[in-house]
Parts: structure tokens; sequence; C-alpha cells
């Protein structure tokens, strides 16, 4: 069966998954977590190499302040208590987004999480947070403009966004039945497959995602040809 290299996630779903059963949206966003957690060990399982999480979009400032105050909150946890289960699992962790716009205790657990698994080799995962597919462009060409670049090719381009480290996206999943990318990847999602299901984020497992490879598997990849 033909695996994607790397797999995009669209994490959608949290504060719908919370509204259905009467709880603070912040609670269905710690599910959320919960469910990133066990993606990955399946992830592992199914030996993907790449894979990307839309965490915190750079429209997502627009939240009430709780919210907002909430998942940093969240975030700090995740990678200051994550770091063992990285290390145990052998997953190098990339930030891909402008995080100084975070809290300084936030960004110093998120920098010490991406130090300490540069060397591990099992599977790279990016978290994409403060990100947005047009900022993550503009800053791209407004850096090779400042180095003096007139003319671009799309080497250059790729070369210097956040995401650079990682091959473009091969497919590209978000939950909860939205379609649409809401400014994620928009210069990688060139030749992405797009895949929809309607499990609201908190609720994804591995039977999901096998669901999704097999999807994957059962479509012809044509890159603008035949």
């Amino acid at each position: 069966m033909a695996k994607p290299n790397h797999i995009a996630f669209i994490l959608d779903g949290n504060r719908r998954w919370a509204k259905k059963r009467l709880l603070p949206a912040l609670l269905g966003h710690r599910k959320g977590v919960e469910a990133i957690k066990k993606t990955l060990l399946a992830l592992i399982d199914e030996q993907i190499k790449y894979a990307s999480f839309y965490c915190f979009s750079t429209e997502n400032w627009k939240r009430s302040k709780e919210e907002v105050n909430g998942l940093m909150e969240i975030f700090q946890e995740y990678f200051e208590k994550g770091l063992k289960f990285f290390l145990d699992t052998d997953i190098k962790v990339e930030i891909f987004g402008d995080i100084t716009a975070f809290p300084q205790s936030v960004q110093n657990s998120i920098i010490q999480v991406k130090n300490k698994t540069k060397n591990c080799k099992t599977l790279n995962a990016g978290f994409c947070l403060n990100y947005g597919g047009r900022e993550d462009i503009l800053k791209a060409v407004n850096g090779l403009i400042a180095n003096g670049k007139k003319v671009l090719t799309e080497k250059d381009l790729s070369q210097k966004l956040f995401t650079a480290s990682f091959p473009d996206p091969d497919f590209i999943i978000r939950t909860s039945g939205e379609m649409r990318l809401s400014n994620f990847m928009l210069w990688q999602a060139s030749y992405s497959e797009l895949y929809f299901p309607k499990t609201l984020w908190p609720d994804f497992n591995k039977n999901h995602l096998k669901k999704a490879l097999e999807e994957f598997s059962n479509r012809t990849r044509r890159f603008g040809g035949d």
C-alpha cells in the first residue's frame, strides 16, 4: 500500500467536541492534545516519517482572552510534560511559526523540547504554532529581498519557509468535516491530497488514521500529468 511521506493535520473540532458534551472549550483542547499523542504513536506504527499539526493559527489570537491564555497554559504543560514522551519514542520536534509572540515561559518549554530532540530519528513532528500560510510566504519573500534577491525561484522560496526542513505534505487531513485549508501551508499544499473526515479531532484515533491511509492509497497522483 502506497503511504504518504508527510501527513499534515488540521486539528479541527475541539470546541465542538466540548460543546456537544456541555463542557468548557478548554477541556476540548485538552482532549485534542491527547489525540495528538495517540496519533503520533499510530504514525510510528504506520512508519510515517513526517507529520505536521496545525495547533494555533495567526488568526486564533482573535479568540477570547480566556481561551488564548488557556491555550498558552496547555502548550506549556504539553511540551514540559511531553519531553520524556518525545525522547522515549524517538520523535524529533520541529516548530513552524513565530512563537516570539508567546509568553516567555511557553517559548522556553517549546525550545527546550526542540533542542533536546534534535537527534531523534523515528518520526519528525512539526508543530505549527502562531502559523499562517500567507505570513509564511511573506516572511520568506521579505527575507530573500533583504538578502538582495531580485528574481526568486521556487527553490529559493521553499528554502526560506518555516517548513523548509520538511518535504511538502503528500496528504492533508482536516477533521470535523470542514472543507478548507484555513491559511495552512498554502505554498506547500499545491499538490497535496486532501481528506476531510467528519470525525472531531479529539475522537481521531488509529482506526481513523488507517481509514485515511487506505483512502490515500486508492488515489492516483498525477502532479499535472495525464
